[in-house]
């Protein structure tokens, strides 16, 4: 990978373990200089539910209405989702969010073609159209509620 010149001893170049050092660091944590419009997220999960009962799969986007923040989306299965931002399972970023749901299965049609069916209306596959809110507590919330009627 990267040419290296023993400088006796066995040890590595101090250059090298600093950029190696700086690597691991951001893999694990994003050492806090990864994106500098990065906004704090706090823990996001919930439970999904159309006409009154859970969503057994489809993805859900949380879009922050104050634009402070990126979207967070989750993978719904069996009704119930977690929400990530930057990082796998992060969170979202405290407020209220519009929220989008996209919950589709195939179809096949009499001509044997395949296509897309939507499990809850297409309306609700955008945030800007779904007409559905949900507000992120500051302290994060392992019980957010989606209900689609």
């Amino acid at each position: 990978m990267f040419p290296m010149k023993n400088s006796g001893g066995g040890r590595r170049p101090s250059g090298l373990r600093l950029v190696l050092a700086l690597a691991a660091c951001a893999a694990v944590s994003g050492c806090g200089g990864g994106d500098p419009y990065a906004v704090k997220t706090v823990s996001a999960a919930g439970t999904v539910t159309y006409k009154d009962k859970p969503v057994s799969k489809g993805t859900i986007l949380f879009q922050p209405v104050d634009e402070k923040g990126r979207p967070a989306s989750g993978t719904i299965e069996d009704g119930k989702f977690t929400l990530t931002t930057y990082r796998e399972g992060d969170g979202a970023v405290p407020g209220k969010h519009q929220v989008a749901v996209v919950a589709t299965e195939e179809a096949k049609s009499k001509d044997g073609d395949t296509t897309v069916k939507y499990i809850i209306p297409e309306r609700y596959a955008s945030p800007e159209t779904s007409g559905v809110e949900v507000e992120v507590p500051p302290g994060g919330s392992g019980d957010l509620r989606v209900d689609i009627k």
